[in-house]
């Protein structure tokens, strides 16, 4: 089975991975465009405004997919919670372990914190009847 962070990890990676492929498509249809446009209508003057405008979100698109680390912006957003007077979370915060495990009669292996709240709550209905 795996585990929460590396699902997350995986997660985060394939997002990565279509913002890149997506970005790639855009570069593609922006240089594709504007040569069609260029050869149709022989580079006029009015297609710098359609290539520097287009090449302006395609850039912001770039900054996007390659510059904007999701590390970085945690980091950030961790100093500015420091700057507020919050200690930082720690993300990878490991479960707390429990110590004992049993076996029941059913095969079923159960914490014993468990069985003996269940064993509790048995008493307790037990008490009520009777």
């Amino acid at each position: 089975m795996k585990s929460r962070s590396y699902e997350a990890a995986r997660k985060a990676a394939e997002k990565r991975v279509k913002n890149r492929m997506e970005f790639y498509q855009h570069l593609i249809a922006y240089v594709m465009i504007n040569l069609m446009l260029g050869l149709a209508f022989g580079f006029p003057f009015w297609m710098i405004f359609v290539t520097f405008g287009w090449g302006a979100g395609l850039l912001m698109h770039g900054f996007e997919v390659f510059w904007d680390d999701p590390t970085r912006r945690e980091r950030a957003i961790a100093r500015e919670m420091e700057k507020l007077g919050h200690a930082p979370a720690d993300l990878e915060v490991e479960k707390p372990k429990r110590d004992r495990v049993r076996l029941v009669e059913d095969g079923e292996l159960v914490y014993e914190d468990a069985l003996d709240a269940e064993e509790a709550g048995e008493a307790a209905s037990r008490r009520g009847r009777l």
